[in-house]
């Protein structure tokens, strides 16, 4: 079977989207007009009016009549360098968020997620999903495995806020570090439509391994971002 090709309008919003995230054009910037992209990407300016309208109505861009499109959403970032959860960083950013927990279940642990725990093949484990919202918005999807006999207390209550929040402040267990696998893909129709993205549009996906001063580790989480709505920063040092 002939490989897909990814239609022409399709191609130039993917590649206005990554200029946009790795910040080439910044909020409130005017980016070039019509006539330019289509002259840049040598197409006509229907095709190209067709990937800035696929962006405008994501509300990364908006137009100003006579004057032009401007960048006026950029992506919200994740610095994982910093131990901080996701609504930590959405609160910072002023952002309102809210975490729907339609799983949560406990189940023996497979050897390869009691190998990532540091406990034993058979253990009870939790399992959890979670979908967390920013501005009503969908962000990022998430399973988790935690530990039932180092963990005993977790809660649907607890769930549904800050698990950070919730060792470091309420059981005075400090958070040491993550590890994160960062994976780059296309997603599924499911995880397309429930973002709002075409199945062309490139996402992340974090495999994020969290470590707690004590040497225990805290949970094991998969991560899928809304990417383009959230990002990933590094920050090397």
């Amino acid at each position: 079977m002939a490989e897909r090709q990814t239609a022409q309008y399709k191609q130039i919003e993917n590649d206005l989207l990554q200029k946009i995230n790795l910040g080439y054009y910044k909020k409130d910037d005017l980016i070039p007009t019509e006539l330019e992209l289509s002259n840049t990407y040598h197409v006509s300016r229907v095709t190209v009016r067709k990937a800035t309208d696929n962006l405008v109505a994501k509300g990364l861009l908006t137009r100003v009549a006579g004057v032009g499109t401007f960048v006026c959403h950029p992506a919200v970032t994740l610095n994982p360098s910093s131990i901080q959860g996701f609504s930590e960083v959405m609160q910072r950013q002023g952002i309102t968020v809210h975490t729907e927990v339609p799983t949560f279940m406990v189940q023996k642990s497979p050897s390869n997620i009691a190998s990532i725990l540091g406990i034993e093949t058979g253990e009870p484990i939790y399992f959890i999903e979670r979908t967390r919202y920013a501005n009503d918005v969908i962000f990022q999807l998430e399973i988790t495995y935690m530990s039932c006999r180092l963990y005993p207390d977790i809660s649907m209550q607890v769930l549904q806020g800050s698990k950070y929040q919730y060792f470091e402040q309420v059981k005075g267990m400090k958070i040491a570090y993550s590890n994160h696998t960062v994976t780059p893909l296309h997603p599924s129709r499911e995880i397309a439509d429930m973002f709002g993205i075409s199945q062309d549009t490139p996402i992340l996906k974090v495999a994020n391994t969290t470590y707690l001063l004590n040497g225990q580790v805290m949970d094991y989480t998969e991560l899928t971002l809304n990417s383009p709505k959230y990002q990933l920063t590094y920050v090397k040092r």
